[in-house]
């Protein structure tokens, strides 16, 4: 049994820092709507009689926060993600004509 390294014909696995950071800002990206998802379903789990029950007003300022926080999430994972230099590519509209 050999190390993978030391076997000819294979080079050693390296990323570059930046690339590397792009991919796991990448996959928090694509995990964001399953983590809303569960933040918002949370409510749900709260008792509805008895002791310990949450006011509807608490809950709504709950799920408003937690709306508010993925658009925060969101927008920063996004600024990550543009690459420097790269600006949105202007929207002419269907109206002009080239």
């Amino acid at each position: 049994m050999t190390d993978a390294p030391d076997r000819p014909g294979s080079p050693p696995v390296f990323h570059e820092k930046r690339t590397y950071r792009r991919r796991r800002i990448m996959d928090a990206a694509r995990v964001a709507p399953a983590l809303a998802l569960i933040l918002w379903s949370i409510p749900m789990l709260w008792p509805q009689t008895g002791e310990g029950t949450v006011s509807s007003a608490s809950a709504l300022i709950y799920i408003f926060a937690v709306w508010a926080g993925v658009i925060l999430l969101t927008w920063g994972l996004s600024r990550f993600l543009v690459e420097p230099g790269e600006t949105a590519p202007a929207d002419d509209g269907p109206d002009r004509l080239p």
